[in-house]
């Protein structure tokens, strides 16, 4: 029992660490420190202006990347594909409540049937190789999964169908959350079963109210075939029930007329012009950010800053957009590597490595619970994906800015240098670049030269940026190896630290009490 409260305990963290580093939280993070909303109004007006902006159908989400599916909703032969480009959503904030509602394997079924549905809804059929690039789940659990959801008459296409399958049908999840709703059945079980999460259905249930608002005033068709299923479901109920529906998803609203955003939002929040003006200018800003061109299996991703010294809080640190190739098409094996694509474990490792250091180039670093979320897998499989090859090093930021258990590779490193190994030793023995063990052994100058001025632990903190337990650490090195034998690396360490002195004092290693 305390294992699973613990597990439970770690997983919220890793959801609200994830959920800061979306577009809708960072839009409330900023219009709350200046503009002064409440945190309750600065996350509704987040949600609101993010929605807005997501909804521009000439803008692709940062979370969205196109993809070549198999063109035709009927055109489930293997052999015959004609490519078709779509839109996917290879990841989304759903997801992250899915898994906090009913764990992993739920939230990755989810992820799959979303993008299963998109393809579907743009004419589009994926095959089990793309949602298993795209997900990261064998194609053997991948149609166990999707054969338990066709058993229970939820309809799941992808490429290859069987011809048993398509004549049996079924229909959205959606719609049979819906169902499962007016029929008075459980409705954790049935968003467990469809894999959608409370809020989630909230949602559906507002849409469908704006379905069977339109078919109560006479339209019955349309152009959206998951609509068209919720149609005829409004016709089958109850008039008392659909009014009352109606009434409690529309109060008031079913009949507004539309007007201008902006003035809409400056009603509903009750903004001043100069807060409303500064609003429009974040939203444009952003729009524009949003709109640069971007390869097609490229998403964008907010990362904590390579500057961001450890023990800083999260919501007081910079997050820098970082771009990250999600899907490129070597991620497809072929007939010569792996034909059936069951061995998805160097797929894994190649996309971790791939994101990490896309995501340290553009000036931030992931973590495990960014990469948890990216991936749609669990932090541990990321730990066990960082650790299958130890000659590689992923620059994350546990192992890069010390946190965590992130230093042991620093002392390693420490301690070669100070028995005499040179840095090309360093190197062969570490898998670690030059570039990292010059400013390992430069961060160590650091923290040798102001122990020996008699700066205490804190204040030598304060200087360099580095947490306490890395400072400790070093500083039993210092103990260990104060011996005759190594005075002329000690007295190389004066050397270093003289030379990059004037750098400590006009930017202290980023640090900050």
């Amino acid at each position: 029992m305390g294992r699973a409260k613990e597990y439970r305990q770690r997983l919220k963290y890793q959801v609200a660490s994830t959920k800061k580093k979306t577009l809708e939280n960072m839009l409330a993070v900023q219009f709350k420190n200046e503009l002064g909303l409440s945190e309750v109004e600065a996350r509704l007006l987040g949600d609101r202006i993010g929605e807005w902006l997501l909804s521009r159908p000439e803008l692709r989400s940062p979370n969205q990347i196109y993809l070549e599916a198999s063109g035709g909703k009927d055109s489930f032969a293997r052999r015959y594909t004609v490519p078709h480009k779509v839109k996917l959503t290879p990841f989304a904030a759903e997801d992250l409540e899915v898994e906090l509602e009913f764990g992993l394997s739920v939230m990755q079924l989810g992820r799959v049937m979303r993008l299963i549905e998109e393809a579907f809804h743009q004419d589009g059929l994926l095959s089990t190789k793309q949602l298993t690039a795209l997900c990261h789940i064998t194609p053997t659990s991948l149609r166990s999964r999707l054969k338990g959801l066709r058993q229970e008459g939820i309809w799941a296409p992808v490429k290859g169908l069987s011809r048993a399958d398509r004549e049996k049908g079924g229909c959205f999840r959606s719609t049979r959350a819906l169902q499962d709703y007016f029929e008075g059945h459980n409705l954790t079980e049935t968003l467990r079963l469809v894999a959608l999460s409370s809020q989630g259905f909230k949602d559906i249930l507002l849409g469908f109210a704006r379905v069977a608002s339109s078919v109560r005033d006479g339209q019955h068709l349309f152009f959206d075939p998951e609509r068209n299923e919720w149609s005829n479901l409004a016709l089958e109920l109850p008039k008392a029930q659909l009014s009352s529906i109606l009434e409690k998803q529309l109060p008031q609203g079913s009949k507004k007329v539309p007007q201008d955003f902006w003035a809409e939002l400056s009603d509903d929040f009750n903004l001043s012009p100069v807060k409303q003006r500064a609003i429009r200018d974040t939203a444009e800003k952003l729009l524009l950010t949003l709109s640069q061109d971007r390869a097609d299996g490229e998403v964008l991703y907010w990362a904590v800053s390579s500057s961001e010294p450890a023990g800083k809080p999260l919501e007081e640190c910079q997050l820098v957009p970082v771009n990250l190739s999600f899907f490129e098409p070597g991620d497809l094996s072929t007939s010569q590597t792996d034909r059936d694509m069951n061995r998805v474990s160097e797929l894994k490792f190649n996309k971790v490595l791939r994101f990490s250091t896309r995501a340290k180039h553009c000036g931030g670093y992931l973590t495990y619970a960014d990469l948890s979320y990216l991936l749609g897998i669990h932090p541990e499989a990321i730990s066990r994906t960082v650790n299958s090859n130890p000659k590689v090093k992923i620059p994350l930021r546990g192992t890069e800015r010390d946190i965590g258990r992130g230093i042991s590779h620093r002392k390693e490193i420490i301690r070669l240098y100070l028995e005499m190994h040179t840095e090309t030793e360093i190197a062969s023995r570490t898998a670690h670049s030059y570039e990292s063990i010059e400013e390992y052994i430069k961060e160590f100058a650091a923290v040798f030269v102001l122990k020996e001025r008699g700066l205490p632990v804190p204040l030598i903190r304060r200087v360099t940026g580095r947490s306490t337990k890395l400072i400790r650490a070093y500083m039993d090195l210092i103990e260990q190896y104060s011996k005759p034998e190594y005075a002329f690396r000690f007295y190389h360490l004066h050397k270093i630290f003289d030379a990059h002195e004037e750098e400590f004092k006009k930017n202290p290693m980023e640090g900050k009490p």
